[in-house]
């Protein structure tokens, strides 16, 4: 190889390295400033998943808090609604309240209680006599109220009916 053609071959090794560095800088820049994400519960049912924002979501202690909108997903009567849950439920205690609506039009309210580490994702059933209306998914704050009850620190909130 001649000595001109190892220079440009340098020139470009080196050109290639500055812009590779400079990418690096600008990709991690932009990562560090971005905003940190809420976490989200992926939803299915009847063929369609979508992926639910919290409803409300705050610190432990109700401070910082941040809103967001009630998700809706159609669930038809004898369907099922599956929900895949983020670490940062998985990972704590939580409740799931199910509300369900029979054909007179009476609410019928389930609480389920979870630890931590036990459920990674859930069925919700739903059938034509009990019909699947919303779903809540709460994590526990570190405030109680007047009556001796730890407040949602934050909901995800699923319409389905």
């Amino acid at each position: 190889m001649q000595a001109r053609t190892k220079k440009i071959l340098a020139l470009i090794a080196v050109g290639l390295i500055v812009v590779l560095v400079a990418f690096v800088g600008v990709v991690y820049t932009l990562v560090r400033n971005s905003s940190p994400r809420l976490p989200e519960i992926t939803a299915f049912a009847h063929d369609r998943a979508e992926q639910v924002a919290p409803l409300g979501y705050c610190n432990l202690y109700l401070e910082d808090c941040e809103t967001g909108d009630l998700a809706e997903l159609d669930v038809p009567p004898g369907s099922s609604l599956q929900l895949s849950l983020p670490p940062e439920i998985v990972d704590a205690p939580w409740r799931m309240l199910v509300v369900y609506q029979d054909p007179s039009g009476q609410v019928l309210v389930q609480e389920q209680v979870h630890r931590a580490g036990e459920t990674r994702a859930v069925t919700v059933p739903s059938s034509e006599e009990l019909q699947l209306a919303g779903v809540e998914i709460q994590l526990p704050s570190a405030v109680i109220d007047e009556q001796g009850l730890t407040q949602a620190r934050a909901a995800w909130s699923i319409k389905t009916a």
